[in-house]
């Protein structure tokens, strides 16, 4: 039997991270009762899940009494040696009481201990020249982490039922992913007012070509009452696209106007001018991390319920994780005045910490100057701006 002994944290890959490198037979978290009834059943289910773990077991200890820490402790490494078991410490995310106790009983029943450098995903053994150490004395393994897995650990899940699988795998839209962008950014006055038009007016056939006589285009233009409102700018804008392929045989006369979407996926982004964005990210992002998808829509509670309204959800533009470190990427094409730019900030930092904790990186990516004070409050944030 190989039994790890660590503290319960609040930092759940700091209590999963010695299971994901090395088969373990029984875990036994030493913690205090309010992060003990947060975490225990989501760990436990976890461990077992993935890791391979047996048993799991948990223990309340005090605040501030080493002693009562130390009794508890001790009886329990004396059980598990009595049975001839093999102990370990893992001291990785420790508090300061929790660290004086594993220290004292490392030294007691000669057990080696060690810790995670989390970001560097390197494991630190702390007793040189020890009888035996985990590193060479325990089987290893390799749990890779995945998206998924992260926000099962932290007690959510992810609503796959949302997910925008828009174009995230389809390698030919890479290129135009980017051709559409340089489009956009130079165009955002009218960028949504033409995928309006487009998505609820200018509907094409099967083979996604679409034709309207011009009088009726100039009717649709007048009524829609937005930036977008001659047939010359519309026009404009279908050239552009033409330029770079993205669509064909455009048409655009007194009599008629008519084009075709080069494919499905150019139809559905532009169909959808918030997506491009997010979607320009992600194509150049992804490559980057082991695991990135974009649309991500994350549940809080990690229950997925059949009546609306009754699940909390925050959508993330691009999540990515890169070994055990999650990027949380937000996007923003509007224009970033002060409230606006102030709740972005405030709410990438919420779903980063609910989700990602204190190992997590955060972006914020806008396609419009943002004030320099609340570049300030991003930077006291640790949110990077691009």
């Amino acid at each position: 039997m190989i039994a790890v002994y660590e503290f319960l944290g609040d930092e759940p890959i700091e209590d999963v991270i010695t299971c994901l490198h090395f088969k373990v037979d029984k875990v036994v978290y030493f913690g205090y009762h309010s992060t003990i009834q947060k975490r225990k059943t989501v760990t436990e289910a976890f461990l077992k899940k993935y890791c391979g773990v047996q048993t799991v077991q948990f223990h309340e200890l005090s605040r501030k009494d080493l002693q009562s820490t130390l009794k508890t402790m001790r009886a329990e490494i004396r059980h598990e040696k009595s049975l001839g078991g093999k102990t370990y410490f893992d001291i990785t995310g420790g508090e300061d009481l929790i660290l004086v106790a594993f220290g004292m009983l490392s030294q007691e029943f000669d057990t080696p201990m060690h810790l995670f450098d989390i970001p560097a995903d390197r494991l630190i053994e702390l007793d040189a020249g020890a009888k035996t150490n985990i590193s060479r004395d325990v089987p290893a393994q390799r749990v890779e982490l995945n998206l998924e897995r992260l926000i099962e650990l932290r007690g959510g899940v992810i609503n796959w039922d949302l997910h925008k699988e828009l174009k995230e795998d389809d390698p030919d839209f890479a290129e135009d992913a980017g051709k559409i962008w340089r489009i956009a950014k130079e165009n955002w006055d009218f960028w949504n007012p033409l995928s309006g038009l487009l998505r609820e007016h200018l509907l094409p056939d099967i083979n996604l070509r679409v034709e309207r006589s011009t009088p009726e285009v100039i009717r649709i233009l007048r009524e829609s009452k937005n930036r977008l409102d001659s047939p010359e700018q519309l026009g404009r804008l279908l050239d552009l696209l033409a330029a770079e392929g993205l669509v064909e045989n455009v048409v655009h006369t007194q009599e008629r106007f008519g084009f075709k979407y080069k494919s499905e996926a150019v139809k559905q982004c532009l169909w959808d001018g918030g997506s491009i964005l997010e979607l320009y990210t992600y194509v150049n992002e992804k490559d980057k991390y082991d695991d990135c998808k974009v649309g991500i829509h994350l549940d809080w509670d990690g229950v997925i319920h059949s009546q609306p309204g009754m699940d909390v959800l925050n959508e993330i533009d691009v999540l990515a994780l890169k070994g055990n470190v999650p990027v949380f990427m937000s996007c923003k094409s509007g224009r970033m005045d002060g409230k606006k730019a102030l709740s972005s900030l405030y709410e990438l930092e919420t779903v980063a910490r609910r989700f990602g904790g204190k190992y997590a990186k955060k972006i914020l990516i806008s396609a419009q100057p943002i004030e320099s004070v609340y570049l300030e409050r991003a930077t006291e944030m640790d949110i990077e701006v691009r």
